[in-house]
């Protein structure tokens, strides 16, 4: 399936969502305000396949192989330089889905189903 990476997230009111919230932030010896992009499919996705998910007492919540870590990289740099629709198998889609499911709330997880497997909720 051709999934668009470039999909960027939304608040409930329509507005973008950037990847951090703005902060106060000394440029050039004044206090700015710092605002970052808005958040994409494409950064969610790369971050859920690079990160190493730790349990709550911190320790990985599942250990992968070197040759799985390898696997995730790989899948992540040709996400990271997707220009625009990238074909995907349904097992990546599954992966990203399980993996966006555990990591970001509600709003991230409900866009980024619709876009990755749109026809999931239809009957």
């Amino acid at each position: 399936m051709k999934i668009d990476f470039n999909y960027k997230f939304k608040n409930l009111d329509g507005t973008d969502i950037p990847e951090r919230p703005p902060e106060m932030a000394s440029i050039d010896g004044e206090m700015k305000k710092k605002t970052y992009p808005v958040f994409t499919l494409r950064t969610c996705c790369v971050n859920v396949l690079t990160m190493n998910p730790t349990s709550e007492r911190g320790k990985p919540a599942v250990e992968l192989t070197g040759k799985e870590k390898v696997g995730r990289y790989d899948f992540a740099k040709k996400i990271y330089d997707s220009k625009g629709l990238l074909d995907l198998e349904a097992e990546e889609i599954t992966l990203l889905k399980d993996l966006i499911g555990k990591v970001y709330p509600p709003i991230t997880v409900g866009q980024a189903y619709k876009i990755l497997d749109p026809h999931s909720d239809k009957k």
